[in-house]
């Protein structure tokens, strides 16, 4: 599903003014929209009140226009206005002095106190960043409104985006105005799906301001836009990989996971199950000899095997068990390494040498948890990077990363301060660094692609809950995506369809069990049923 932030939407509405469609008519568009929603919402919720926070600018200019559609049709209805408002130019201009013509007395925001009802907020739209200095009348009247949500129920319409929200990525500002809905115009904009803006946006709806869909997509190619994408059911709907039914356990592939350690054989054996309940044919686990016993009672039918402990003298070690694991790598159609494996130890004492080696080789390759802990030692970082560089100019295929908030600061240190304002950035940043897929996990994961021809291929997740923040969620995801790998899914469909999948998983099973409830093993458990909602299974 297509977004949109602030760039995009001002080519948009040049092209319909080129075409003869004047800003004023899309202005009355969206101050329709606004205004149909806001009577339903009154008409559900028995509202007597209903404000409207005008903004300068063509937000404002929504916001008056609005109001006005409003007058005669709700009990009691006030509008408030940044002081600046009576400067507005154009058809903001013009639909403040109808309101005026009309005998709505706009008030100064300072004049807004907590109370029931709606609240339309039209105080910034797409044109808002969040890296300027916000006005302290803002930010008190950001704060009242809040007030009003939290103390007096009341609800917030957000006109196209909630204030204090920027579209491109979802930035935000240090006070925003939380909605509870969200109409935005002509597509989803970016920021209202990627953290921390889609916190703030509540129910996110979308008006395309009567344009035709021809004529958008008309726009849109002509003007060789691009901008993330929203990651959706439908997208997978048309994935939908096929699975012959003279296949064999070869059909669909082999993977290789390197995981697990004492203390941490659950990680193991997440993994290897969500690859198989996914899949895969053969689920090939390589552990440490300690877990080995343990791994054969838990999941019997993944073909598990312990890495050499013998000779004792450490250099001979490491390379009896580089060998070992290189001779699993030559026979498989993808590896996956890291989910519980830990730090080297006397008994594996060169963990290092088994993930670089599993880059240099490995024909399709995820590298998740402690794979990319290694990575991100002082001595390694830059090597790392290298081997990654490495692997796409040799013609293999990009590595996947699949770092949560923390992993990534350790990756990517030059953006560490920007990953919790702008994940699309920093995911961007490194795949740029490494040549890899980055899948930046967390609410709304985002997964970049490396750059090709100056831009990076972006999608937003937009399925999953807060129930999948327990550990062992993250081992689930990287099995799921071994999997989908080693069935030779193209790769933007096996990365895009594990991350959905994932989420769609535990969504299914958070109606049944509760989001507090759900285990890692119930996300496992809720495949089956995300696989027949997308389609991929009968």
């Amino acid at each position: 599903m297509r977004t949109i932030g602030s760039n995009e939407q001002r080519i948009i509405e040049k092209a319909a003014a080129e075409a003869g469609i004047p800003t004023l008519l899309l202005m009355e568009s969206a101050a329709h929209a606004i205004a149909m929603r806001a009577l339903q919402l009154v008409a559900e919720r028995g509202f007597r009140k209903v404000m409207v926070l005008c903004g300068a600018g063509n937000n404002g200019g929504d916001g008056f226009a609005t109001a006005r559609l409003l007058l005669g049709r709700v009990q009691h209805l006030q509008v408030f206005e940044d002081e600046a408002a009576a400067n507005n130019a154009g058809d903001a201009r013009l639909n403040r002095q109808i309101c005026l013509n009309l005998g709505i007395t706009p008030q100064p925001f300072s004049e807004f106190d907590p109370t029931d009802g709606l609240i339309i907020d039209a105080v910034y739209g797409s044109g808002f960043r969040a890296d300027r200095p916000l006005s302290p009348e803002f930010e008190r009247l950001a704060r009242k409104v809040n007030q009003a949500r939290m103390e007096h129920s009341a609800l917030v319409l957000a006109v196209d985006l909630p204030s204090g929200v920027q579209a491109d990525h979802g930035q935000v500002a240090p006070t925003v105005i939380q909605a509870d809905e969200t109409l935005s115009f002509l597509y989803i904009k970016t920021g209202l799906l990627s953290y921390p803006g889609h916190k703030a946006a509540g129910q996110v709806y979308v008006h395309d301001l009567d344009l035709p869909e021809s004529f958008l997509e008309q726009v849109w190619q002509q003007q060789n836009l691009h901008t993330p994408s929203a990651l959706t059911a439908e997208e997978l709907r048309a994935w939908r990989p096929q699975r012959p039914m003279d296949a064999h356990k070869g059909t669909f592939g082999r993977l290789a996971i390197l995981a697990g350690s004492p203390g941490l054989a659950g990680a193991a054996i997440l993994s290897g199950r969500a690859a198989e309940v996914s899949g895969a044919g053969y689920v090939s686990l390589t552990v440490p000899a300690e877990i080995y016993t343990a791994m054969l009672e838990a999941a019997p039918s993944l073909l598990s095997a312990p890495l050499p402990e013998e000779p004792l003298v450490q250099e001979a070690l490491v390379k009896a068990q580089l060998s070992f694991w290189m001779q699993r790598l030559e026979n498989c159609d993808a590896a996956l390494v890291g989910p519980g494996m830990g730090k080297s130890t006397l008994k594996r004492p060169d963990l290092l040498s088994l993930v670089l080696a599993a880059i240099a080789e490995a024909p399709r390759l995820v590298l998740d948890a402690d794979a990319l802990n290694l990575l991100t030692e002082p001595e390694a970082l830059e090597a790392g990077r290298a081997a990654l560089r490495t692997r796409t100019q040799s013609g293999l295929e990009p590595a996947i990363l699949t770092p949560h908030p923390g992993e990534f600061c350790r990756l990517c240190p030059e953006m560490a301060a920007m990953v919790e304002q702008d994940r699309i950035a920093c995911a961007e940043a490194l795949a740029a660094l490494t040549a890899s897929v980055v899948v930046l996990k967390g609410a709304g994961t985002v997964i970049a692609f490396p750059q090709k021809q100056d831009r990076h291929e972006v999608w937003i997740n937009t399925s999953g809950n807060a129930g999948m923040a327990k550990a062992g969620s993250g081992d689930v995801l990287s099995g799921l995506l071994g999997s989908l790998l080693a069935q030779r899914l193209p790769l933007r469909e096996a990365v895009c369809g594990a991350v959905y999948l994932h989420g769609l998983a535990a969504d299914l099973q958070a109606k049944m069990l509760t989001e507090r409830a759900i285990t890692p093993e119930d996300i496992v458990s809720g495949l089956p049923g995300a696989f027949l909602q997308v389609g991929w299974d009968k």
